[in-house]
């Protein structure tokens, strides 16, 4: 094996003394450098697992958070429309309210307006008799060309008045 060694120009004691050197320096890097890199890995790994851990739990409260909301808006859509409901629905008993106050004052013009033709009427009646019988009782004393006593003149007007009544009664 000597003489393959040479052949290949490897030196078996120089071969054995490197050996020596890596398997030093291999326990020296073990001790020094690898346990602080293996720590520092085994660390690094855990705050990404601790990461991972919260964002999937960060996840998990976003859609829980995404599904209150919406149940929120729904409630709040509904409370809204429900509102928005009673109050159409109030705006319509108030107009109808509105429009039979409207009806009931309406007739109470009405009625008012037409007693108070009645007694215009009435009083138009009145006075147009009272002067009937005046005019009947000038007339007539003009046709008489004597005076006439108060019952005379009561009989004559009561006469004239008869006479109207059967013309505006027809």
């Amino acid at each position: 094996m000597e003489e393959l060694f040479q052949n290949l120009g490897i030196n078996g004691k120089l071969l054995f003394a490197q050996v020596i050197n890596f398997l030093i320096l291999f326990w020296i890097l073990h001790k020094v450098v690898f346990k602080r890199l293996f720590a520092f890995l085994e660390a690094r790994r855990s705050r990404i697992e601790k990461g991972l851990a919260l964002t999937a739990r960060a996840e998990q409260e976003m859609q829980r958070i995404n599904e209150a909301r919406s149940l929120e808006i729904a409630k709040a859509k509904k409370k809204g429309e429900e509102i928005l409901a009673e109050t159409k629905a109030a705006a319509q008993n108030q107009a109808r309210n509105a429009a039979a106050l409207a009806r009931a004052e309406a007739e109470k013009i009405i009625l008012r307006a037409k007693g108070d033709a009645q007694t215009a009427k009435q009083d138009a009646l009145l006075g147009a008799r009272e002067e009937m019988r005046l005019s009947a009782l000038f007339v007539a004393q003009k046709i008489l060309s004597r005076n006439l006593t108060r019952k005379d003149e009561d009989r004559l007007a009561k006469e004239a008045l008869e006479e109207v009544g059967k013309i505006y009664a027809k």
